[in-house]
Formats: structure tokens, C-alpha cells, sequence
């Protein structure tokens, strides 16, 4: 899997990035995630034609599974003397957007009453899987001055937040290798090979080992061709080993077809790469430093693939985004370090790890 060091990139992205995270990068964003998050004030947005006010929405927690019940909570506040009554509704969009409209509420406020009122929903369950998407969802919360879907009813005021929560399909934390989801490989690849004696499973870690004095590497793929459309993350270290690289991607056969690839050189200058394969071309690439040292610490690695559109990002920082040039193609996600051909060819003096902490997906 030659890849062609393209520097035209979108000169913007980098820029952000650079502007974002430059000096120091934070953890990946789930370590911190408080128990509730604040996402939208809307400046205390009135709700037409009444005196009451949205003082904040709130959702709970960050990351969810099937099975697992999101609570959402809009604030609301009546600053005049008169009792205010109105609807509340609240809706979830999938990646693909796909809706989940909840239950609809009443809501009735004395002068000067404030209240809290919760809206929950229960992620589908794994028998459900396949209309499941990951990524990111979409809240929408909206008053109305009667129930909504009633023909008179009137939307008064709306608040929504993009990326409220992530759902997530499956989580590998490698307490162990599952042997049903993951297989080791075993091949040649660039200057040398992939050893299953490289990998293993220590301390609810991946490590990939680097042995010193050769070329090669590790990687371990999915048993199936069945991963398209989500968002793929994982929390990475990367080893210290200049000319090697490691990869986190959707791969299917042949070359140059099937792929989606996000690569770093494992080297503390944090040269990366991000691209896309479809129809036998490089059809999308981006050659860019990380601006930290990727191999001091564990940062997140992630893309949201979508039809028509795939997005990556580091630690929750956009990066690039492209909107052609895509398979729609089921792949095998696969996470591995080698040493390409396309780069010097300097065999490690002392083993180097690749120590991937987990993958969401």
C-alpha cells in the first residue's frame, strides 16, 4: 500500500488545528467529560409570545451504547407574573438523519417559577444493530403553543446542539483479544513483515512491538468485511521508531480501491497523513503535523465516515473533511506499525511498542 506524499492540502484545516491545539494538547476528551455537560444557552432565548426564557440545556454523560438511556434536560424560567403554558418537545438525529422524536410534554409555570424538564431516551438495543449508526447525534429541543404534530400547533422557539452525545456500537477496551471480532496478521508489508509474535495483549493494552534491528511490525484487522458507515476512534501512543508509521483505517483488496486511512510517522515531529482510496486512485490525501509529539503520550485518533463525506480528526479537532472520491464499500477496520518503503529505512536500535488503550466504534 504505496502512499503518494502529497503537500497540497487545504491550507485552512491546518491552520485551525494549529491555532487549536499548538504548545499542548489535552487528553482525549472522554477522561474529562464531566457527569453533565452544559451545551446550549442561547443567551436565554425567549419563547415567543410568553415572558418565559430557555436558560440552558443540558445532556448527561458523553459516550452511550444499545441499552443505554440518555437524559437530556431543558432549563426554563418564567420572568413574568402570569402563569405561562406551553409544549416542550425533544428530538434525536442520527449521522444519517434518521429521527427519534420523544414523547411530547406539557408544561405549565407560575410568575417567576423556574424548571427543569428531563427527556430520556433509551438506545436501541443490539437486536436493532443494524439501523444503529455511530457518531455523533444531533438534540433538538423546541417549544410549542400546543402539542406538536397538531395542525395548530406553533414552534415558538428551538434549541439543538450537533454533537449533544456519541453513540457507540462496541467499545474494545483489550482486557482481551477477542477472538471472534480480531484476527493477528501474518505478511509481508513494505521493507519487512507483519509477526504475530509482535502482538500482544498486556495490562488492557494493545502493544505492537517494533523489534530492534529489523523492519518489522504488527497489526491486527477484523475477522469480517463489515465495517462502512460510522465513527472509528481510537486512543493511541505511538512508538518512538523514525521511517516506521502506524496506521488506523478501513482496508479492502484491492489497493488503491477500498481504504480510508488515517497514518502517522512515529517519530516525535508528528508527520501525518489522511486519505481516502476509491476506484484504483489516491482519490483524497492530506500531508500535515500533528503539532505535538505523538509518541510521548495517548491521543485520540478518529473518523466519521458517512455516505458522501468522511471526516477526521485528532483529539476532537477537525482536520479535514471530504465529500467525494469514497467507497461505499463494506472494509475490514484494522490498526498496525511497519516500516514503509517510501520512507529512510532506519531499523530501530532498542524495541519500540505501539500502545493502543482502546477503539470505539
Amino acid at each position: 500500500m504505496k502512499k503518494h506524499l502529497i503537500n497540497a492540502c487545504k491550507i485552512l484545516a491546518i491552520l485551525i488545528f494549529f491555532v487549536l491545539i499548538a504548545g499542548s494538547c489535552m487528553d482525549s476528551f472522554n477522561d474529562a467529560a464531566p457527569e453533565e455537560t452544559f451545551i446550549n444557552n442561547k443567551d436565554h432565548q425567549v419563547i415567543a409570545g410568553t415572558d418565559v426564557v430557555i436558560t440552558g440545556m443540558l445532556v448527561s454523560g458523553s459516550d452511550y451504547f444499545p441499552g443505554d438511556t440518555v437524559t437530556a434536560r431543558l432549563n426554563v424560567l418564567n420572568k413574568g407574573s402570569q402563569v405561562e403554558s406551553f409544549w416542550l418537545g425533544c428530538s434525536i438525529s442520527d449521522p444519517l438523519g434518521s429521527w427519534y422524536d420523544l414523547p411530547a410534554k406539557q408544561i405549565s409555570l407560575e410568575g417567576s417559577e423556574t424548571n427543569s424538564v428531563e427527556f430520556s431516551w433509551l438506545v436501541p438495543e443490539e437486536g436493532l444493530g443494524e439501523q444503529l449508526v455511530s457518531g455523533p447525534y444531533l438534540l433538538t429541543m423546541a417549544a410549542w403553543s400546543a402539542r406538536p404534530g397538531n395542525e395548530e400547533a406553533d414552534r415558538l422557539a428551538t434549541v439543538e446542539q450537533k454533537e449533544a452525545f456519541f453513540v457507540v456500537r462496541y467499545i474494545e477496551d483489550f482486557s482481551s483479544l477477542n477472538d471472534e471480532l480480531w484476527e493477528i496478521s501474518s505478511h509481508s508489508l513494505g521493507l519487512g513483515k507483519l509477526d504475530p509474535d509482535n502482538v500482544k495483549i498486556e495490562d488492557e493494552m494493545l502493544i505492537i512491538t517494533l523489534p530492534a534491528g529489523t523492519y518489522d511490525g504488527g497489526q491486527i484487522e477484523s475477522r469480517e468485511f463489515d465495517h462502512l458507515y460510522g465513527s472509528y476512534r481510537a486512543r493511541i501512543k505511538m512508538p518512538d521508531a523514525p521511517s516506521s508509521i502506524t496506521g488506523f483505517f478501513l482496508y479492502r483488496s484491492p489497493d488503491f480501491y477500498h481504504e480510508i486511512d488515517i497514518e502517522v510517522v512515529n517519530d516525535s515531529s508528528g508527520p501525518a497523513w489522511f486519505t481516502t482510496y476509491a476506484d484504483g486512485v489516491v482519490s483524497n490525501t492530506c500531508e500535515t503535523y500533528l503539532g505535538f509529539d505523538p509518541t510521548a503520550d495517548f491521543y485520540e485518533y478518529r473518523f466519521d465516515f458517512y455516505p458522501g463525506s468522511v471526516s477526521f480528526y485528532v483529539d476532537g479537532v477537525l482536520i479535514i473533511t471530504y465529500d467525494d472520491g469514497l467507497t461505499d464499500t463494506p472494509m475490514k477496520l484494522m490498526i498496525n506499525s511497519w516500516f514503509p518503503v517510501w520512507l529512510e529505512g532506519i531499523k530501530p536500535e532498542q524495541d519500540a511498542v505501539t500502545l493502543v488503550d482502546w477503539i470505539k466504534y
